[in-house]
């Protein structure tokens, strides 16, 4: 025995042997990692639960816009013809010579891109999907988004006082 060695080597099966410290150490970073693994699947399923909700609330949304839009044009007022585009990568592009708007899904929100009049297109957040007790909620501008129809006119308000003005 070694001086200031507190036992004899342990000739045998190396998985026999057991030491407190370790054991307990182990099995507390061992739980540890399961903890952490179950709380990363967890924000797996959450996050493809919002992209889904977020998909559909798209769709649903540019219907209505299109339809709005539709209908806007329809009243034909001189020089108010507001563009519609939905493009093959799922964007959509409104416009009239006076205002532009090009929104996106982007995971769990919406972008958009937009200018009124003369000014350099800006980019910033329209719509973000949060989900709280189990339900996926779109937040528009600090207030619940209703539907995407509350979205929609939340857009085209102002799109449609632009074109209308010239």
């Amino acid at each position: 025995m070694l001086a200031g060695h507190d036992h004899d080597e342990r000739p045998g099966d190396p998985s026999a042997m057991s030491d407190q410290f370790v054991d307990e150490l182990f099995a507390k970073l061992h739980a540890d990692q399961q903890e952490a693994l179950t709380k990363a699947a967890t924000a797996t399923h959450a996050r493809e639960r919002i992209a889904g909700a977020a998909g559909i609330w798209w769709e649903e949304f540019c219907r209505i816009v299109e339809d709005k839009v539709n209908a806007w044009n329809v009243k034909a007022a001189a020089g108010a013809h507001v563009s519609w585009t939905k493009n093959p990568t799922g964007s959509v592009r409104l416009w009239h010579r006076s205002v532009e708007a090009e929104l996106r899904l982007a995971e769990a929100r919406v972008v958009m891109t937009g200018r009124v009049g003369e000014t350099r297109p800006r980019e910033s957040p329209f719509i973000e999907f949060h989900e709280t007790r189990g339900t996926v909620n779109a937040i528009l501008a600090d207030n619940t988004a209703t539907s995407p129809a509350a979205a929609a006119e939340h857009l085209l308000g102002p799109i449609f006082t632009r074109a209308f003005a010239g």
